[in-house]
Formats: C-alpha cells, sequence, structure tokens
C-alpha cells in the first residue's frame, strides 16, 4: 500500500475506512492497478524518480461526500488533488503536482443539472464532459452548443478552471458564470448570485455583491469547484469563411492588421496564424536555418506550398454573414493584392439532430478527438507536451516569437518549425480584445528517457526567453507549473505571496492540490527552506 507523505501507515489505514464509510468500498482505489490509471499518460517525467503518482484515490458521488471526504483529510493531515476527468492531456492528465496525493475524482459527480433553452444557459457538475452535455442537448433536441474545446472529451468545469479555449466562447472561464466550492475545512459557498439563497440570476450574471471571488478558483488550490454555470449557444443559421495565404513573409504584418480591424469591429472573431509549410516541415522534420523573411519564403519555394495562411468565420443569420464575408473580402482584397483568397463552402445549420450529419459537427457543437490525432498519433508519439506562450496581436511579435524560439530549439535541437498563433479571449460572437496563443507541442517519448529530459530543459529555457521578452505561457504541463510561475516576480514575487497568504487562510492544513501551479502550503514551504 502506497502511504501519503507525512502520514503514518496506521493513521493513513484508519482514514481509509473512514472514507470507504463516506463514499462506499468500491470507490475507493489504494491497488497498484488502479492507481496506476491516475498516472499522466503524458508525462515528460514518465518512470524517472520524480514523476509524481498518486497513493490513492476516491470518487465521491455528491457535494455532502466531497465535504465529508475533506474533512477526514483534515484530520488526518493527507493531501488530496481534486480532478474533474482527468483528460487535460498535454498539462497534467490526471496525476497530482505533489507525489503521494490522494486523489479526489470527481467522475462520479456527472449530472447536468440545468438546462434553460430560453436563457441559454446550463449548470453542470464536474463529472460532466461535453460529450455528456452534448448527448443531454441531442437526448432533448435542443438546438444549443456548449464552447467546445478540441478534443472534447474533458470536462466543462475542468477545461475552464485551467482557461481552456473553446469555440464560440474563447476563454471558458469568462464563459461561466458562478460556482459552488468546496473550501480546505469543508465548507461550502456559492459565488455572485449563488449566495443569494433562491438566487435566479447566478448562471447569468457572474458576479454579485462585494468582491468577486471566483477567479481565485481557477488554476489554483483554495478549493474545489462542485458545480459551474456556463452560457450555451444558438446554432448559426449560417458560416462563411474566408481563406487568406501568401508564400511572401512581408504580408504578414497587413494581413494581421486587417483581421485585427475586422475583428474590433466586430465583424467576425478575428483569425489566428497558421503556417502549411510548418506541416511540410514537420513531417520531414526538417528545422529553418533562420526564421528570416528569406529562409522563409525560400522554403515555401522550395516545397510549393503556402507560407503563412489566416482563416476568417462569420457565423449567425444568413443575412448577416453575408455582409459581414462581403467586407471582410474587399478590405483583405484590398490590403494584401497579391494574397490567395478563397472562399469556403458555406455551412448551413440542420433542422434537427436527427438530421444532422458528420459534416455539420461544427455547426451543432459535436465533439470528437480529433485533436489527438493531429496532435500526437499521426507523428506515432507517445505523448506531447505543450508551449503556449501569449503575446501581443501583431505581426511583429508574431516574427520575434519565431526567431527567438526558433534559435533556442536548433541549439537544443529539438524541432520547432513554424507553429501556429491561435486568438485567446476571441470569440467568434462579436469585437473582443485578444492576444495571440502560439501553440507548440513536444514530443514525450515513454522509453527515450534522455529526449525528455533535452525537452524538459528546452522548454524551461523557452519559458525563460518568453519572460525576457514580456510573454508567458497562460498554462503549462506539471512539470513546468512552478517554473512558468517563477517568471511572475514583479516586486520581489508579489504575487505569489499574495497567494501563498490565501492559500494558509482557506486551507490551513494545505491538504488541497500542494504545488499546484506553484502555490504550496505553509508546512511544505517550510519543509523546502
Amino acid at each position: 500500500m502506497r502511504i501519503p507523505p507525512g502520514v503514518s501507515e496506521s493513521d493513513y489505514t484508519e482514514a481509509l475506512q473512514q472514507f470507504e464509510n463516506v463514499v462506499g468500498v468500491d470507490n475507493v482505489y489504494i491497488e497498484d492497478a488502479d492507481l496506476d490509471l491516475y498516472r499522466d499518460a503524458y508525462s515528460i517525467l514518465w518512470d524517472e524518480p520524480e514523476e509524481p503518482i498518486a497513493a490513492g484515490a476516491i470518487a465521491p458521488l455528491n457535494v455532502e461526500e466531497v465535504q465529508a471526504v475533506v474533512r477526514i483529510a483534515n484530520q488526518y493531515k493527507i493531501p488530496l488533488y481534486a480532478i474533474s476527468t482527468g483528460r487535460n492531456l498535454g498539462y497534467g492528465g490526471s496525476a497530482p503536482v505533489y507525489s503521494g496525493s490522494v486523489i479526489l475524482d470527481l467522475k462520479r459527480m456527472n449530472r447536468v443539472i440545468e438546462i434553460n433553452e430560453a436563457e441559454h444557459y446550463c449548470i453542470v457538475e464536474p463529472g460532466v464532459s461535453f460529450f455528456d452535455l452534448y448527448a443531454e442537448f441531442e437526448r432533448r433536441n435542443i438546438k444549443l452548443k456548449a464552447s467546445m474545446p478540441a478534443p472534447g472529451w474533458g470536462s466543462p468545469i475542468g477545461n475552464a478552471l485551467d482557461h481552456g479555449r473553446g469555440g464560440p466562447a474563447g476563454d471558458n472561464f469568462r464563459n461561466s458564470s458562478g460556482m459552488e466550492v468546496v473550501l480546505g475545512d469543508g465548507r461550502l459557498i456559492r459565488t455572485g448570485m449563488g449566495a443569494l439563497p433562491g438566487g435566479k440570476t447566478w448562471a447569468t450574471f457572474p458576479v454579485g455583491v462585494g468582491p468577486t471571488l471566483d477567479g481565485i478558483f481557477s488554476q489554483s488550490n483554495f478549493g474545489i469547484v462542485t458545480k459551474m454555470g456556463f452560457n450555451l449557444f444558438p446554432w448559426p443559421e449560417t458560416t462563411r469563411r474566408i481563406g487568406i495565404a501568401t508564400r511572401n513573409y512581408d504580408n504578414l504584418d497587413a494581413m494581421v492588421a486587417v483581421c485585427n480591424e475586422l475583428q474590433a469591429m466586430g465583424v467576425g472573431g478575428g483569425s489566428g496564424v497558421f503556417s502549411p509549410l510548418h506541416q511540410v516541415l514537420a513531417s520531414r522534420g526538417q528545422e529553418p536555418r533562420s526564421h528570416t523573411t528569406t529562409e522563409l519564403n525560400r522554403l515555401a519555394a522550395d516545397f510549393d506550398t503556402d507560407l503563412i495562411a489566416m482563416n476568417l468565420a462569420f457565423s449567425g443569420p444568413d443575412k448577416v454573414t453575408q455582409a459581414q464575408f462581403e467586407v471582410a473580402y474587399d478590405m483583405l482584397a484590398a490590403a494584401v493584392p497579391d494574397a490567395n483568397l478563397r472562399e469556403f463552402p458555406v455551412s448551413r445549420a440542420p433542422s434537427s439532430h436527427t438530421t444532422a450529419t458528420d459534416r455539420d459537427s461544427g455547426i451543432i457543437g459535436k465533439p470528437n478527438l480529433q485533436r489527438f490525432w493531429e496532435d500526437t498519433a499521426q507523428y506515432d508519439w507517445d505523448g506531447h507536451m505543450w508551449f503556449s506562450p501569449l503575446m501581443p496581436q501583431t505581426g511583429e511579435e508574431f516574427r520575434r516569437s519565431m526567431e527567438v524560439f526558433g534559435a533556442i530549439c536548433r541549439e537544443e535541437d529539438v524541432f520547432w518549425g513554424l507553429p501556429p498563433a491561435l486568438l485567446y479571449n476571441s470569440t467568434n460572437m462579436g469585437a473582443a480584445a485578444s492576444c495571440y496563443c502560439i501553440v507548440k507541442n513536444f514530443n514525450v517519448s515513454k522509453t527515450d528517457k534522455a529526449y525528455n529530459r533535452r525537452t524538459l530543459a528546452t522548454s524551461k529555457r523557452l519559458i525563460r526567453a518568453a519572460a525576457e521578452n514580456g510573454w508567458s505561457e497562460y498554462r503549462g504541463a506539471a512539470a513546468l507549473q512552478e517554473e512558468i510561475m517563477d517568471t511572475f516576480s514583479f516586486n520581489d514575487h508579489a504575487y505569489m505571496r499574495f497567494c501563498e497568504t490565501v492559500k494558509d487562510a482557506i486551507d490551513p492544513n494545505g491538504i488541497l492540490s500542494a504545488g499546484r501551479y506553484g502555490i504550496w502550503p505553509k508546512h511544505l514551504r517550510e519543509n523546502e527552506a
């Protein structure tokens, strides 16, 4: 039997008995075969001594059982690590940050509590996946959709709390309204209008009276979110798309400027930047000799492929999307006359779920797992780890990032290429400020430990280089969260000191998700010192 750190075997045995009394013997897991399922399948530390592993797992059914488990854990000082569905592959999966923690697996809390078709919102528990939510829409023949990430097997709550991005809302945390949270001592609170007994706008108005607390429960270890509300979106009548592509890197600034202007006017949701050339280079494992205009233009010509491309989408009523399409097409054609403009076929919403086909998946928000093939399986990788820094939404910053990160990866003999920059915090429902987010996945091997160590060292260099240029990842793999947080060092790390103050106040025994995003409880900080 694995024993949590700092806990005696006798205390752990007593605690396990009490956990079983609360959730049932079949929902407490201590056997190695069960606990191996809670390893991070994409861990860069796979089979290394530093790989964090769970000492046990508990699967409560409802919020009352969560509260009871937390109180028992406090009594015996047992570290817990809460997960929703544990499907956040590339960012930590279901494994704890602090090795030896007991996983609080919320998979059985899988109720869709409410779907309000008239007011376009839902309230769900953490074990509900995007597949589950879609199945409920389909069962009731409701023509609404959630803001869908790729892939869709994760939890809306888990995705939002880690600031995952979906469409059409963008940042899914910003698309939420209202939380129910179990604190470190087992107390239960509701945020925003949920703090009003019988409040009817909990899931539609994201703030209440006084301080807005929701943000402190994202990417933190201050509480366990057991319910959350989300905006839903009607199926658009049509979606129209424009593609613009060029083989000349010098066109990048004009393309970005026009897309940004359209976004600011509320004409579509703007566009990220991607490179067809990158796919060619990735398939060959060929790194550009540099990221200069001359070199990249040469490669595009040699491989007879576009260098830079951007796609804009316009969703809504047919007459509106037609007008938006025409405005965008004219502005792009005038600004970048030598680029290639492409009009994609118009997507039209089906009449119902029963008449929908796979071709309609995007417009109706039907989840899939295609992203795993795109990110990992097509390369025959064991897994991947994301590097995803945010930066200003300009051509100049994009080019600078390619030069900085490309140079480091060439030195480390790790492929960089020309990865895409997605929009973050943007929405195709109207104008919204946003920035670029580079999305680069690095191969993770379960057999080549030396390769993993080189990738990890390279990632740490990239994180530091990003910070030196005023950029930062918005989330990261468990093995890198502390490294990322350390770059947020304004005024002698005042931000982290504040997080530690909050942690010590509302989780005095430090039992919740120790180490998540570099936030450690007092007793572990003192031990390290």
